[in-house]
């Protein structure tokens, strides 16, 4: 009798089961789940010559932290019983999941518990710079854990510094131990009575790091605010602050003492992060990462390597790939090229799904004779190698979008485009509207008028960007449904104080 071993929805990996086709009729949708688990498991045999051990990854059954707890009672015994909501390693917080108490981890569950009473606020200054003193001998840290002497005497160097009100960069050479320094320099600190709150921001590979360290060296709850929508506001809900009895946040007290977080989110979630009193949060955002501060030769430069990466690794029609080179190609003015007329440039932009290898793959040898790519070169102008493999695996859809923007700027808006940009309404814009074929109008106000300040909207914005188009007074959605809410918005547009000010002047016409 053939078996499946299934992991059902809203479940944890703990209540993987065994079961039999019979068992899974249930579920309406079963036949194309095990057609598509079979196709999986006949590429995998092409790949792999023993198949894993492991069903799943043994971190997946391994609670991570307990985030809150549930008494209810027992329909049948009435007797109550105790669930805990479990986030568990390795997966997201939008996967946590309500276990029974004897499916937990005692040692998590009391974790849990010390963390649920608030502590005492005592505001603490930080020490005149007379007061330091030199650690001669590293201290015991939590599991035993000692610094070595060179990490000493750096650490040593990081509180001579913050006693003395000074900026420093720690730079020792990789695989010294500059995170662990970086760790017991703030548990000091911690030590001291100050107990931040910490902003730690890092690049996304080095995250999990940086909570295990925390974890292995200091008793500090250092949390790490990173993942989807979903997972962020759980964090919010869960992770964040204590709540009393009626479920309202208690003021100026936290459950972290870090927060561990990266460059990304900093930009994309400054609405939540900006009500934590970090102290340096301007300077913060007058780091490097954060400065906007380029000029539109310098965008050029990056966009022609962005979509010049894009084109190396796209593996659909060839044709866009051919499009997207002669675009980004200057002429030998130094311009852009005007490509009207380019082939297929008027024919259905197919959608972003990867198409398949063809044997005839572009090899763009037009590369060798580019001179403009030595300062356009994707391999010196992009450092972040996890940008680049993020990039790498949307560059289909960065490529369609591409094209389709100059579509649209070209064979539908025209001349309308450029007084689009200088916040000429759209219903004063002389645009020729192609077939829409509607599978249902959208709402029951949707018209023409509509249909164009959508077009306009996405060649002004950008797709999806759908609450910035709505707070745009140029088009007709303000009018029709007001303006969207302040931090979808501003999360929207990857977040900036001008984003803000921006609704909120459109907010006042």
């Amino acid at each position: 009798m053939e078996e499946f071993y299934v992991k059902y929805r809203n479940f944890s990996y703990l209540h993987c089961k065994w079961a039999t086709l019979e068992e899974l009729e249930k579920d309406p949708r079963i036949s194309q789940k095990i057609k598509r688990f079979r196709n999986k498991q006949a590429q995998m045999k092409h790949i792999f010559t023993e198949p894993d051990e492991d069903l799943f990854n043994p971190d997946y059954v391994e609670v991570d932290r307990i985030l809150e707890v549930a008494h209810t009672k027992d329909p049948d015994t009435g007797e109550e019983v105790t669930h805990y909501l479990v986030k568990w390693c390795s997966l997201p917080y939008e996967e946590s999941t309500w276990e029974l108490e004897e499916d937990v981890d005692p040692g998590k569950i009391k974790e849990f518990e010390a963390l649920q009473i608030p502590p005492e606020i005592k505001h603490m200054e930080r020490p005149a710079s007379e007061s330091w003193q030199k650690l001669e001998k590293s201290r015991e840290y939590k599991n035993s854990n000692q610094l070595r002497e060179y990490q000493l005497e750096g650490m040593n160097w990081l509180l001579f510094n913050w006693y003395n009100r000074k900026n420093c960069i720690l730079a020792d050479e990789m695989g010294l131990g500059k995170t662990i320094q970086s760790i017991t320099f703030l548990s000091e600190i911690f030590l001291m009575g100050i107990h931040g709150p910490f902003l730690i921001i890092a690049p996304l590979s080095t995250i999990t790091n940086w909570e295990r360290e925390f974890r292995t060296w200091t008793e500090m709850n250092a949390i790490v605010y990173h993942g989807s929508q979903i997972s962020r506001q759980m964090i919010q809900q869960y992770e964040m602050v204590y709540r009393d009895t009626q479920g309202n946040p208690l003021p100026g007290i936290f459950k972290f003492q870090v927060v561990i977080t990266t460059f990304e989110m900093i930009l994309a979630d400054c609405p939540e992060l900006k009500k934590i009193h970090w102290g340096r949060w301007k300077d913060i955002l007058t780091h490097g990462r954060f400065k906007w501060h380029l000029n539109e030769k310098d965008m050029e430069m990056i966009c022609r390597a962005l979509l010049v990466y894009c084109v190396k690794h796209y593996k659909g029609d060839e044709k866009i790939k051919s499009f997207i080179w002669d675009l980004i190609t200057p002429t030998k003015d130094g311009q852009n090229q005007a490509l009207q007329n380019h082939s297929g440039l008027s024919a259905p932009v197919p959608r972003g799904r990867k198409g398949k290898k063809t044997k005839n793959q572009m090899l763009l040898p037009e590369i060798k004779n580019a001179d403009w790519l030595a300062t356009c070169n994707p391999e010196v102008v992009l450092h972040d190698d996890s940008y680049k493999k993020h990039l790498k695996q949307h560059c289909n859809k960065v490529l369609l979008r591409v094209r389709m923007l100059y579509y649209l700027k070209a064979e539908v808006l025209g001349e309308a485009a450029d007084k689009a940009f200088e916040g000429t309404p759209a219903r004063e814009l002389d645009v020729l509207l192609p077939d829409i074929d509607y599978v249902e109008i959208p709402v029951d106000w949707w018209n023409a008028e509509a249909d164009k300040s959508l077009l306009i909207g996405v060649f002004k914005h950008g797709y999806e960007r759908y609450n910035a188009m709505r707070a745009d007074p140029a088009l007709c959605f303000l009018e029709k449904v007001g303006m969207p809410d302040e931090k979808l918005l501003s999360a929207e547009q990857g977040i900036s104080d001008g984003a803000q000010d921006t609704a909120e002047r459109h907010h006042g016409k």
